[in-house]
């Protein structure tokens, strides 16, 4: 019989062999001989904000939203995907007035792995591709429903990723953690630990670069998977060293552990995010 340890591996070969790094890899090449590929650093791209939400009730629009209404780069819109039936979002949204803003409701949640920490890894999954599918943008610009930017977080992104052609640039997070108090993440080069979407944006001509809600099997976060096979297949990437938003880890997270280990050993983010 097959040991624990090759069962992993023999699932992870799996899984790695679906990715199709290779086709995605290709249709990069060939998207940017594309003279449409160069119209995203021109003056003034529009920037679509992908917000996936669950439930998010008053912190999607009393933090998430209050910063990209905060953003100093205004030509932007945003796409709320509801993971499943919410009509008190949708009505919430419509009640803002802003035509930026709109909702997509998803007829169900999920589906999702049953264990806790599986599910962990690829919530949102869902929700982020439809965004994704639905940005009308030259940029997407990610944002978790109860995460906040700083005022000036797409023009930051948006004016390095002009100055050097990258196709995804991020900056350093800031991490607020329950009652253990602050630390962050935001490295370079990117790291599994030390990447999160919301501290990025990237070319819409990668939306077709998908979350897998399989990631977990190769015990990998949803975000940490998408951008480790961007990197695979030579996406182009920038690092900004500084924050660019906040990040909340709830007394109730079951990766509390985890960030008050980071909070002891990190500590809180000062001045310029080093690189690694």
């Amino acid at each position: 019989m097959l040991d624990v340890r090759r069962m992993r591996v023999l699932r992870e070969v799996a899984v790695r062999a679906c990715e199709d790094t290779q086709g995605f890899a290709r249709r990069l090449f060939e998207r940017r001989r594309m003279p449409e590929w160069q119209d995203a650093y021109a003056a003034r791209p529009l920037v679509s904000v992908r917000i996936g939400t669950y439930r998010g009730g008053d912190l999607l629009f009393d933090r998430t939203l209050r910063s990209v209404l905060a953003q100093s780069y205004e030509h932007w819109e945003a796409i709320v995907v509801c993971d499943g039936q919410e009509p008190e979002t949708v009505a919430r949204v419509a009640a803002l007035g802003d035509p930026r803003i709109r909702c997509v409701q998803r007829p169900r949640p999920g589906p999702y792995p049953e264990e806790q920490r599986a599910r962990w890894h690829v919530a949102g999954s869902f929700p982020f591709n439809e965004g994704a599918s639905q940005a009308r943008g030259a940029w997407i610009a990610p944002l978790d429903h109860d995460d906040e930017w700083t005022a000036d977080h797409i023009e930051v992104l948006l004016e390095r990723a002009r100055q050097t052609r990258a196709e995804v640039v991020y900056g350093a997070f800031r991490a607020l953690v329950a009652d253990a108090g602050e630390t962050w993440f935001g490295t370079w080069p990117p790291r599994q630990g030390d990447f999160g979407f919301q501290a990025a944006i990237y070319h819409s001509g990668l939306a077709d670069a998908l979350y897998d809600v399989n990631a977990h099997l190769v015990n990998e976060p949803g975000d940490w998977n998408l951008a480790r096979r961007m990197l695979e297949a030579g996406v182009r990437w920038d690092f900004v060293d500084r924050v660019v938003g906040t990040y909340y880890v709830d007394a109730d997270a079951g990766t509390l552990e985890w960030w008050r280990d980071r909070v002891a050993t990190r500590g809180a983010h000062s001045g310029e995010a080093p690189r690694c």
